[in-house]
């Protein structure tokens, strides 16, 4: 009998600033484009394009001066692309195991690309990079017969591109990068396979400082819809908005968002009773019930 595992990779990153007040300055250059997020077996690498040649420096947030999770570009004068490559578990890299109905293991970590040598301006911007790597498929087969050769079966299905993005004014509005407490922004997820459908859940945020708010459970229900909805999804399940409001933690300016996103296969019908998920108010006083219980 063999097994054989198929590994997939969805990379996500996000990050939002939500700031009351800002240190501005003048930067005579920009970031070109999204940066590419590429997961491997034994690294997670970020690269990005500048319009100009880039002479600011790139960290791990909260370990810019280690030399490990760290690079300074000061002496740059011609270079725009570069690349910057963390060891998986280095750096204060998160390690988190999801079991249940999706199993894999996430990684993430947020590095800061800053146009300044020594301080926080406007132009800088802070990525939320994440892989996950998810077992989708197993394959078992055997036959009590006599001695023969043993033919191993690997399903290779191409993932879909899948993206998750807030924005400003209205779903597809401009990204919101930096806003006001009071704002409405939306929450929007999108996946490119007309075969596929999608369940966003386990969503939380947190103020990278360690302070964690889930915002939607195992199921894709919102725990607290004062904070933030239960997300709408279109007919084809390509496409998930939630509207809200802009908040904040009440000691710090940064949010970074996380969610899982699952996939399901329309025509096999693993769609069905998954997604769009039911959420009623008598799950989320159950699910309270629980989260006490177990305290």
């Amino acid at each position: 009998m063999q097994t054989s595992k198929v590994h997939h990779i969805i990379n996500l990153f996000l990050i939002y600033n939500l700031m009351n007040a800002i240190l501005t300055a003048t930067i005579d250059n920009e970031l070109i484009g999204s940066p590419v997020v590429d997961c491997e077996d034994t690294m997670v690498s970020l690269t990005f394009r500048t319009r100009k040649p880039f002479t600011g420096r790139v960290y791990v947030r909260g370990l810019a001066d280690d030399d490990r999770c760290s690079r300074n570009f000061a002496s740059n004068v011609d270079q725009n692309k570069f690349s910057m490559m963390i060891q998986n578990g280095d750096c204060t890299m998160q390690r988190q195991r999801v079991t249940g109905s999706l199993e894999g293991i996430m990684f993430s970590l947020t590095i800061v690309v800053s146009f300044h040598g020594t301080f926080v301006t406007r132009a800088d911007r802070a990525y939320r990079c994440m892989c996950f790597f998810r077992n989708i498929k197993r394959l078992t087969s055997g036959v009590d017969m006599s001695s023969i050769g043993t033919t191993e079966l690997m399903d290779a299905v191409q993932m879909p591109s899948c993206t998750y993005s807030i924005h400003a004014g209205s779903a597809d509005g401009p990204p919101a990068v930096y806003g006001q407490v009071g704002e409405k922004i939306y929450h929007v997820w999108e996946c490119d396979d007309d075969t596929q459908g999608f369940l966003v859940h386990s969503c939380f945020v947190n103020d990278g400082r360690g302070t964690r708010y889930d915002l939607l459970d195992l199921d894709g229900c919102a725990i607290d819809p004062i904070i933030q909805p239960d997300v709408q999804y279109d007919e084809d399940l390509k496409r998930a908005v939630v509207e809200t409001w802009g908040y904040k933690f009440s000691d710090t300016s940064v949010l970074n968002y996380q969610c899982v996103v699952e996939l399901c296969k329309k025509s096999a019908g693993e769609c069905e009773g998954l997604t769009p998920p039911t959420c009623t108010s008598n799950n989320r006083i159950r699910r309270s019930i629980a989260d006490n219980n177990s305290r």
